[in-house]
């Protein structure tokens, strides 16, 4: 096996476009005219599927976490190294935008939404409490609902790495791929209207998770080299095919949580985005590798953890008050409004960074496996 570095440029510009994708979702697209009478209510139709970024977070959890524990899978302090430095990089953070959410909420009180139990939020229960109520709570809260996925990864992912030996990991991968994939499909066939959870539970979107670690494993291990020379010599065929099938699903317009989405587009993003993962970090032509390491994207990407947290207390939480509840992204003006909450989002995540996450990120890395 072959141990790989934890930071590559690259794949922090790969964050980088996963976040702006989030960002455009929440805080461009969702402003755009609705219609398609005008360029910008076409550009609302045909970037419909921008939520997918937290698809390509989840493959890149896989990919770093599967990296990380199968790097260090026979030391003895494997779950206790691995949990305290994840730890000290999420929970601080999380919980002082939970206190800062509810600050937001008590002074603006938007009883039009349904808010959960504070226990929910606090234990990282979100996605469980949506797939039971069918519909989305609070924007600033709902997001929270990735986390909770991510969280109960890592709560299986060390026992699971360090009870599989590595030569089996590839078929127990592609077990859960398929597991999540007949589970969704299960849910369709006997709850039809239980399908806003297939958005939302850890089980049923494992497959992007699973694939990120197989990317992991390969990248590391002699076996897979056949594939990455393949990869290597066709890679712009298959990203070109991989990008057009998006496309086609982004035409569709399905909602979250669609059969179209259980049974085809969510193993699809998964796919795609394990493929780029995997042309990034075990190919790396140089024209891409250049364009993710550009410094800017990069830099959004290494600071995502923050401006994903709180893009919507921060961002639309400008928008909303020199825009007003009517806000539509249809002038100069509008643009200047969205670009100050895009920047302002991203300007408090530097800080964070600085004085607040870095620190405590160090803090963990000083703890040796």
């Amino acid at each position: 096996m072959n141990p790989r570095p934890q930071r590559v440029p690259e794949l922090d510009g790969l964050r980088g476009v996963a976040i702006a994708l989030v960002l455009w979702h929440h805080l461009v697209e969702r402003f755009l005219p609705l219609g398609r009478h005008s360029a910008l209510g076409w550009l609302r139709a045909g970037t419909n599927l921008s939520w997918c970024g937290v698809d390509l977070f989840f493959v890149l959890s896989g990919f770093f976490i599967g990296g990380i524990l199968l790097d260090r899978r026979n030391s003895p302090l494997l779950a206790r190294v691995f949990y305290l430095r994840r730890a000290l990089r999420i929970l601080p953070l999380y919980y002082v935008t939970l206190l800062a959410v509810s600050a937001a909420y008590l002074a603006h009180w938007p009883d039009s939404f349904h808010l959960f139990s504070p226990w929910v939020y606090g234990f990282f229960l979100t996605n469980l409490a949506l797939a039971a109520a069918q519909t989305w709570d609070w924007l600033p809260l709902s997001i929270l609902w990735s986390l909770a996925v991510e969280e109960q990864f890592y709560l299986t992912a060390p026992w699971v790495v360090r009870a599989i030996a590595p030569s089996r990991l590839p078929w127990l991968i592609a077990s859960l791929g398929l597991l999540a994939w007949a589970g969704r499909g299960g849910l369709i066939l006997f709850f039809p209207h239980g399908h806003f959870a297939i958005h939302v539970l850890m089980p049923l979107r494992m497959d992007a998770l699973a694939l990120g670690g197989l990317v992991a494993w390969a990248v590391r291990h002699e076996a897979a080299q056949p594939f990455f020379s393949r990869l290597g010599a066709h890679w712009r065929g298959w990203l070109a095919a991989g990008l057009a099938m998006l496309g086609g699903l982004a035409l569709a317009r399905p909602a979250e949580g669609s059969p179209l989405l259980g049974l085809v587009g969510y193993a699809l993003l998964a796919a795609v985005f394990a493929l780029i993962v995997a042309i990034v970090a075990g190919v790396r032509p140089p024209g891409l590798t250049r364009a993710l390491a550009a410094a800017p994207l990069a830099h959004l990407g290494r600071h995502s953890y923050f401006v994903y947290l709180w893009h919507a207390l921060i961002g639309a939480g400008i928008i909303r008050a020199l825009g007003g509840s009517r806000f539509v992204l249809d002038s100069f003006s509008a643009l200047g409004i969205v670009t100050l909450a895009i920047l302002a989002t991203w300007g408090a995540a530097a800080v964070s960074w600085r004085y607040f996450e870095g620190p405590l990120v160090a803090l963990g890395q000083r703890q040796p496996y």
